[in-house]
């Protein structure tokens, strides 16, 4: 029996499928169970954090760490505008210490080649402050550069030191990150196209 030859396209297609099973096995046993878990653990999330303190000048108190990701993300800035015991969901990963959160930006920062964010304005409910921005990622992936312009919002709350205990991004990270990595994106874009 002759052995079967695969085309280039096929062991593309059956190596895009192994990495992401890969990739989706890894994210999933590192997320709540389903969307109910998220929920509750960003509701519990808010609980703990309490109101907030009222801040002076919120939009500046952001850009000194995301202004220019590779800048702001050391230990120094990041102490200095989180508490030690926080809520912290990028929607990525979600943490509950700054001993977390140090490593995890500055990794983050290492990652990419610029990540910069811009305010486009701020609002305060009472409880909560929100930030709405565009965020614009480079990054490299399968040697190939990567441009990537999100908007989003992030809302804060404040302790009684002025630092935040309670950080949630709502954006899309689907269209400004995964549908640009190789293979995964590729998927992740034939599927949006469906709904």
């Amino acid at each position: 029996m002759k052995p079967i030859q695969l085309s280039s396209f096929m062991k593309y297609l059956i190596i895009g499928f192994i990495v992401s099973i890969i990739f989706i096995t890894v994210a999933v046993s590192k997320t709540p169970k389903s969307n109910s878990d998220a929920a509750e653990v960003y509701f519990d999330g808010m609980k703990r954090a309490g109101d907030t303190l009222t801040v002076d000048d919120v939009k500046n108190t952001f850009l000194k760490l995301f202004r220019d990701l590779k800048i702001g993300a050391n230990e120094k800035i990041i102490r200095e505008i989180y508490a030690e015991n926080l809520y912290f969901n990028d929607t990525f990963r979600t943490l509950n210490n700054i001993e977390e959160l140090i490593p995890y930006m500055t990794h983050t920062a290492d990652m990419v080649k610029s990540t910069t964010v811009e305010i486009l304005d701020t609002a305060y409910s009472g409880t909560d402050y929100y930030v709405r921005w565009v965020m614009v990622m480079e990054f490299k992936a399968k040697r190939k550069d990567i441009y990537s312009k999100s908007i989003g919002m992030t809302q804060l709350r404040f302790n009684q030191e002025g630092k935040i205990v309670f950080h949630q991004d709502f954006w899309d990270s689907t269209e400004a990150f995964y549908q640009h990595l190789p293979y995964i994106g590729y998927f992740i874009r034939k599927i949006r196209s469906k709904l």
